[in-house]
């Protein structure tokens, strides 16, 4: 893994730690449980660049690290309830995060594959319709968590609606982002940067040989 995303790993590491210590000493069994998976996320791009399937840009690992601290603070600090834009925060880095990591899936798609070929254009509403049915997903475990388990994730309906609204923001921005990127600089460059032999290797099997890549 590239020093400076190691490095960025190993910080909010520790940020997470002491959040997870606090959760524990508190008694918040709910909150050192959430912590402690934002932990084991946060070294998913560490385990993968191990395992050379694919390196992590720098920004995408201190995204991916600032969207769960940001949750995991706001449940120690009951933020999430008693700050109404706190939520709104933590919906818009994780879902142009999870924008990102989308496109790069697309790119591959795009780059990888003879029967593929994405407009620059529909980034834009790929990611966002991708990032939409992803939020859904996560609303449907709110709802369930809530009725099964008797947790308070799901505050009103009002709340459900600023979150896909917020989540739908989040993914425009991220393609628009994906857009603009595209038009200045190579795709190719950025993808071969990523040393994702790997992971390029297991597209290609399944949707068709390397042609377009260069």
């Amino acid at each position: 893994m590239r020093p400076l995303a190691l490095t960025i790993t190993v910080i909010f590491s520790t940020a997470l730690i002491g959040l997870l210590i606090f959760s524990l000493i508190q008694g918040d069994v709910y909150g050192a449980a959430t912590e402690l998976v934002c932990l084991l996320l946060l070294w998913v791009p560490t385990i993968l660049a191990t395992k050379d399937y694919i390196q992590m840009p720098w920004p995408i690992v201190l995204g991916i690290a600032l969207a769960l601290f940001l949750h995991s603070m706001g449940l120690v600090t009951d933020w999430y309830n008693t700050t109404f834009v706190w939520d709104k925060i933590t919906h818009l880095v994780s879902g142009v995060i999870l924008g990102s990591l989308v496109a790069i899936e697309l790119l591959f798609l795009d780059r990888r594959t003879e029967s593929i070929e994405i407009p620059t254009i529909w980034f834009v509403f790929l990611i966002t319709i991708m990032i939409l049915t992803m939020e859904a997903a996560w609303e449907i475990v709110e709802f369930t968590f809530d009725h099964a388990l008797g947790t308070n994730m799901q505050h009103s309906l009002v709340d459900t609606v600023n979150d896909v609204l917020t989540n739908a923001i989040s993914g425009i921005v991220a393609g628009l982002g994906v857009v603009y990127y595209l038009s200045r600089s190579s795709a190719e460059e950025f993808l071969s940067n990523l040393r994702a032999e790997k992971m390029i290797q297991w597209f290609a099997v399944r949707f068709g040989r390397q042609t377009r890549f260069r």
